[in-house]
């Protein structure tokens, strides 16, 4: 039988810093996978920024 480890979340802090000081595109491609932005973003305040820079929408 498999001995089950329980992360930690230090252990997951850890291992994420050590990427992000090894491996930054790697580091950069997780945030990108796992992180959707468009979900924490609200559009109100996305739409306003835009509006004031004179950017394009997405």
């Amino acid at each position: 039988m498999i001995p089950y480890k329980q992360l930690s979340l230090a252990d997951i802090y850890s291992d994420c810093q050590d990427k992000l000081e090894n491996d930054k595109p790697a580091f950069l491609a997780l945030l990108e996978t796992y992180i959707n932005l468009d979900e924490i973003i609200p559009i109100s305040f996305r739409n306003h920024f835009y509006a004031s820079t004179g950017r394009t929408r997405k």
